[in-house]
């Protein structure tokens, strides 16, 4: 430790000198506004996006259940096929489509659609859920 203090109070002079050019650098760095940073290179644009508001998501909904359901008018088996894809909150969304037995079936306020399985078994479900509401069978 005593070397350290015996180098610095030998060259105290020249260390000052040199604190004091970095400090005066520094300085006419800022007055002149000079930017070390290294430029970023220009932006481009990759995609662009349009994103719409609903002016009411109730209509917005009932339009695209509409649609979903449309879409597969006449067609049962893939209306079904559509519906065990859906979630459970998307399946009380639509409304040709009932949850129930922890699955979104193709269906109406009156029930599932289909009522045995590929086997021809009867399906037992005592409450399904068409639009979110609970109906017993």
């Amino acid at each position: 430790m005593s070397e350290l203090i015996d180098f610095v109070r030998e060259n105290i002079k020249e260390i000052l000198i040199i604190i004091l050019v970095v400090i005066f650098l520094l300085v006419l760095i800022n007055i002149k506004g000079i930017d070390l940073n290294p430029p970023k290179p220009p932006s481009k644009l990759v995609q662009e996006v349009t994103v719409e508001a609903f002016d009411n998501n109730d209509e917005q909904l009932l339009d695209s259940s509409n649609n979903f359901c449309k879409s597969y008018l006449g067609d049962s088996k893939s209306l079904e096929s559509a519906c065990n894809q859906l979630t459970e909150s998307n399946c009380a969304q639509i409304n040709c489509c009932v949850y129930g037995n922890g699955k979104c079936v193709a269906g109406s306020k009156d029930g599932p659609t289909y009522r045995t399985d590929k086997d021809g078994k009867l399906i037992t479900m005592d409450t399904y859920y068409y639009l979110g509401k609970a109906t017993k069978m």
